[in-house]
């Protein structure tokens, strides 16, 4: 049975899953991170590594597209290099894109809209007549404002101002150093500094647990991401100039993971757009595949 891979290739984990001609999934694999803005020989190691199990169990032959959208991917050559990569070990036709406009393409095909991200990092991403354009997604040293990275290291950018000025810390904070494992200024600055941004991120739950309580520092870093991510849509909409009525798109675990984020997002929208629709299905990105295979006719080597 012939079939394509999509993979969506994220800070945290890489996810593929293969689909037949009918555009339905018939194979899901879960794989390590994927951002070589991070780390280029683990990303490459994870997704060969992924895209073999799954041609191991399918067939390579019968393989006639790999789509993979993967954050950081349009810094220097690494689309390139990651496409040679993956066609030199399978021989098989391969697509490399920023995440954002693969999930934009698993949305929306090639018709109009904007899809905003928010997981690990954050981004949004405007297409209108078939052409794309991102806003934000500037990694974490420029940006990603609204992302669950950002918000956890606005916890830690609090605690230390705290540590320096002989403060007490707050439960939030508390409770991020009893995860991390100790509160001194070398734990801090141990774990900021050894560990990838996935792993900082992973502490996003703790703030959503926190805010469901009633933390109102907690619910503010949340409030505060929503509209963020508000204004960036609004950014992007007038960027590429879109007029009158806009699909929205929300994708990631962070919109998910909070309602209080996702509120804030909404009613700041409000006051920013005047005619949308919000697609609130979380759309796997991987989806794109067939879209991308339907419309470019793309086949095996």
């Amino acid at each position: 049975m012939k079939y394509l891979i999509g993979i969506d290739a994220g800070g945290t984990k890489s996810e593929l899953i293969a689909y037949d001609l009918n555009n339905s999934p018939i194979l899901n694999l879960i794989g390590g991170a994927g951002n070589p803005a991070v780390n280029l020989d683990k990303t490459v190691n994870n997704l060969i590594s992924l895209i073999y199990d799954c041609v191991n169990e399918l067939g390579r032959e019968n393989c006639q597209l790999i789509a993979i959208g993967m954050a950081g991917v349009e810094t220097g050559n690494y689309a390139e290099l990651i496409k040679k990569y993956v066609e030199g070990a399978f021989v098989i036709n391969a697509i490399v894109i920023n995440d954002a406009e693969m999930a934009c393409k698993a949305y929306f095909g090639d018709r109009d809209g904007i899809l905003v991200i928010s997981g690990t990092g954050s981004s949004c991403f405007s297409q209108k007549k078939g052409e794309g354009e991102m806003v934000g997604g500037w990694g974490h040293i420029l940006g990603d404002e609204g992302s669950g990275y950002h918000t956890v290291m606005q916890v830690f950018k609090n605690m230390v101002y705290k540590y320096d000025r002989n403060q007490p810390f707050d439960g939030l904070s508390k409770a991020i150093l009893k995860e991390i494992g100790g509160s001194t200024r070398s734990d801090i600055m141990n774990f900021i500094y050894n560990n990838e941004k996935n792993k900082i991120a992973s502490l996003f739950p703790i703030v959503v647990d926190y805010a469901k309580l009633g933390d109102a520092y907690a619910k503010m870093l949340l409030e505060n991401a929503g509209r963020y991510l508000a204004e960036l849509t609004e950014v992007a909409y007038k960027k590429i100039d879109f007029k009158g009525p806009v699909k929205i798109g929300l994708k990631g675990g962070i919109f998910y993971g909070s309602s209080i984020m996702l509120t804030a997002y909404k009613d700041e929208l409000q006051k920013r757009l005047s005619s949308y629709h919000i697609i609130e299905e979380n759309i796997s990105t991987t989806k794109a595949v067939c879209n991308i295979y339907k419309t470019k006719k793309i086949g095996a080597h």
